[in-house]
């Protein structure tokens, strides 16, 4: 009887450690829609969250959105990843979504604060500032103007594994009648809390608000 207590109490131990070990990945996900299309979107803000997602780590400062458009009527919509901005509403900050290329690709382009001299993004030659379209700093009624410069780094290889994970899980572009879905890769500067995201639609089938919390 004592042995058998034993090995449970050491049955329940191992289980507990295997469970604490192992990391849960939770994505707040939000939705929104209209006549046309239902959007859902998942967000992963975390480097442990976006790696685990890709297989491959894309380094800091990259978030990872989930997409799925789901049509609703029997006429095809176009869908495209530029269709989509990440805006943080506490300084009005609107990013729209790297191509994996530049994120991974060769000949990186380093984009900085000329303020402070901090790195803001990095990304590959082909798209200058990276996906900011917007200033960051201050807020969205009162917006700071952020003075951005640039450089190339010439030692950057790129990453090809990191490229064909990337690749291989982007939203496409596409026309369809049915649901799309893949993943988008967006530059977001400095730490932001899940409240203050939002991502907008923008696309052929209207506009659509998607807020996460509040």
């Amino acid at each position: 009887m004592r042995l058998f207590a034993l090995a449970a109490g050491l049955g329940i131990s191992f289980v507990y450690l295997s469970l604490a070990g192992s990391k849960k990945v939770v994505s707040p996900s939000t939705s929104a829609g209209n006549e046309q299309i239902d959007v859902i979107a998942t967000v992963s803000l975390t480097e442990e969250e976006v790696t685990q997602k890709l297989g491959a780590d894309p380094g800091k400062g990259i978030v990872l959105l989930e997409i799925r458009v789901i049509p609703k009527t029997d006429k095809a919509v176009q869908i495209s990843p530029d269709d989509f901005i990440l805006l943080a509403h506490d300084d009005g900050e609107r990013s729209k979504p790297f191509e994996p290329s530049e994120i991974a690709g060769k000949g990186a382009l380093v984009v900085s604060n000329s303020a402070d001299g901090t790195k803001v993004q990095k990304s590959a030659s082909s798209i200058g500032f990276g996906g900011i379209v917007g200033g960051s700093g201050g807020s969205p009624g009162n917006p700071r103007v952020t003075t951005l410069s640039s450089k190339m780094d010439t030692k950057s290889q790129g990453n090809d594994k990191l490229l064909e994970a990337l690749k291989a899980k982007q939203l496409p572009e596409k026309e369809s009648t049915e649901p799309v879905e893949g993943y988008l890769y967006f530059p977001l500067d400095g730490k932001h809390k899940l409240k203050n995201l939002a991502v907008l639609y923008r696309g052929p089938a209207g506009k659509l608000d998607l807020e996460f919390e509040h």
